[in-house]
């Protein structure tokens, strides 16, 4: 499906005024449930945002802290040198339950805001083909899969008492890009309604005025014709989202003398995302009753009681990288590591869907040709006149980009045989994120790297493990870690980003034979999100009196999740 570039995405992705070079006008709008139809700055953001402290329940437990630690499956992920301190061979396998919980503060209550999942964290296979007592001591091949990054959350909430609708920002979207209804309709306006003819970046502006919250009101003139302006709007936002990020990666590992160990890893991402954002607004005017709980607005023929838009996003494809470590042991207990990957070069697909119902009551029936009230004035929702076809892009596009890169430091002390400390450093360059291809052309690539550039920066993460061996079979764990934000202070971007994660653990491992061990791990992860509108949308006209502005905006929102992560891994060495 051809797809056009619409003159203010900057502003709208960037969350950053843009301007047309060709008026004296600035125009800006953006927000959640704008540009679903493509991949944003906030989806690359997300889809970036992969985390190590999954994989095995001891490095869950140990909240990933393993750049210099190693004999550990998880280790293919983060440091493969790591796979050089294998003295045997491996098979690991890590089922997990994840209870996933959410929270939107200063947000009433609505809807779902919780999901259970069962996952697998961890699976690999360590093959010791070299074990020596000089020289190459050790060397070892892995081949496994790492989950990532969980995509399994919802989150819903409402807001009373907003003055500002979806209905204003559609209505300024199709005016500023001189879209005529007549567009719509085939034989210059006068034939059958051809949703063909409408482009994607378009589809919920003309859903908004097939469901009448927007109508033309003159040549170049939209308007929210069925919403009065002093109805007392509340906003309702309900987001589900499944999915996963995994990487199968296959590695390997030396062990020099038992002092230096070297290892690489090429890592094969699989992501898969299905993301629905279900958005409603209801209206109501003064001096309720039974007859008109929602109140009544004489100065309209027909009054909007309720409305709603629907979107549904699939992202699926593929990544790669190559990972290269090493750690240092200049006296018996200490360790120190550092590990470097590259950018994941992914290459994606995506499908997007969306439709829109609504619900009015007619004050006086003044249009019977075209909407038709029942016996007691409404027009219900799920009628043929209120509810519009499900748009849907059959057609995958082909988006490609490169994720930050990333430089691991480390370092651990062990304390003989009885225990164990560990501290890692990480920095993720999200600044240089980078679009290699998209359908739309390389003036989005452009956009997309100025918006990187200027609104993100290095990310900086910490992790700290402990292991302590009450008994000789009985091992205790610990660990904590923080990933801080890759926003430059004072970003407020446009669609919900997790600027900030904060996750701790603990565990226990069982020796239950000379080659079976059992570990179990909780982890706690909260992530929490920049602040973001669900819509706003900005005009600024120079004129002879000065500066005229039209601003309408939601309400801003920041959105907490929680996550519980329960962890069993089953171990044999042989």
């Amino acid at each position: 499906m051809k797809r056009t570039l619409w003159i203010t995405l900057a502003a709208l992705l960037a969350g950053a005024a843009a301007a047309s070079a060709q008026t004296s006008y600035n125009r800006d709008m953006g927000g959640m449930l704008i540009d679903r139809d493509i991949m944003t700055p906030a989806d690359l953001i997300g889809l970036s945002q992969t985390q190590f402290n999954f994989g095995t329940a001891r490095a869950m437990a140990m909240a990933g802290a393993f750049t210099s630690l190693g004999a550990d499956v998880s280790s293919m992920a983060i440091n493969p040198a790591g796979l050089g301190m294998y003295r045997k061979s491996e098979v690991t396998l890590t089922p997990m339950m994840t209870f996933s919980r959410s929270s939107t503060p200063d947000a009433g209550a609505y809807g779902k805001n919780g999901t259970n999942r069962f996952s697998v964290s961890n699976f690999g296979v360590v093959v010791n083909a070299v074990n020596r007592t000089h020289g190459l001591i050790g060397l070892s091949f892995g081949f496994g899969y790492n989950r990532i990054a969980d995509f399994n959350y919802d989150y819903s909430y409402q807001r009373s008492g907003q003055a500002a609708t979806v209905a204003d920002l559609f209505a300024r979207q199709l005016m500023w890009d001189e879209v005529s209804k007549e567009s719509f309709r085939d034989n210059n306006g006068l034939g059958q309604w051809n949703w063909d003819r409408i482009a994607p970046q378009h589809w919920n502006a003309a859903l908004a005025y097939r469901a009448y919250m927007i109508d033309q009101t003159g040549d170049n003139e939209w308007a929210p014709t069925w919403i009065g302006n002093n109805a007392d709007i509340t906003h309702y936002n309900t987001v589900k989202s499944r999915g996963s990020a995994g990487e199968y990666a296959l590695s390997v590992g030396a062990n020099i003398e038992n002092k230096f160990y070297i290892g690489a890893t090429l890592g094969i991402q699989s992501i898969h995302q299905k993301l629905y954002v279900d958005y409603a607004e209801d209206y109501r005017y003064a001096d309720p009753s039974a007859e008109h709980p929602y109140g009544t607005d004489p100065s309209l023929d027909y009054q909007l009681l309720y409305a709603r838009l629907n979107q549904a996003m699939i992202v699926q494809g593929t990544g790669v990288n190559f990972k290269i470590g090493v750690v240092y042991r200049p006296v018996a207990g200490l360790r120190i590591g550092a590990a470097f990957h590259t950018p994941t070069y992914y290459s994606l697909d995506r499908k997007f869907q969306s439709s829109a119902a609504s619900m009015a009551y007619a004050n006086s029936n003044s249009d019977p040709e075209t909407v038709h009230p029942d016996d007691k004035g409404y027009i219900p929702s799920g009628t043929a006149d209120m509810t519009t076809p499900l748009l849907y892009d059959e057609n995958p596009d082909g988006w490609s980009f490169s994720s930050p890169a990333r430089l691991l430091l480390g370092a651990s002390y062990t304390f003989g045989n009885r225990a164990v400390i560990s501290v890692d450093y990480e920095r993720d360059w999200y600044n240089g994120i980078r679009m290699k291809g998209n359908p739309i052309g390389q003036g989005l690539e452009a956009s997309y790297r100025s918006t990187f550039r200027d609104l993100l920066q290095g990310s900086n993460i910490v992790r700290a493990g402990a292991e302590f061996k009450a008994l000789p079979g009985l091992a205790l764990r610990a660990g904590f870690g923080y990933s801080g934000s890759m926003l430059r202070k004072g970003t407020v971007m446009a669609q919900p980003v997790v600027e900030q994660t904060l996750y701790y653990g603990a565990g226990i491992g069982f020796a239950l034979s000379r080659v079976c061990t059992l570990d179990v791990a909780y982890q706690h992860m909260k992530h929490t999100t920049a602040d973001y509108y669900l819509f706003y949308v900005a005009e600024t006209i120079d004129s002879p009196e000065g500066p005229q502005q039209m601003f309408a905006e939601s309400s801003t929102y920041r959105t907490e999740f929680a996550r519980h992560n329960v962890a069993l891994t089953l171990s044999f060495r042989f």
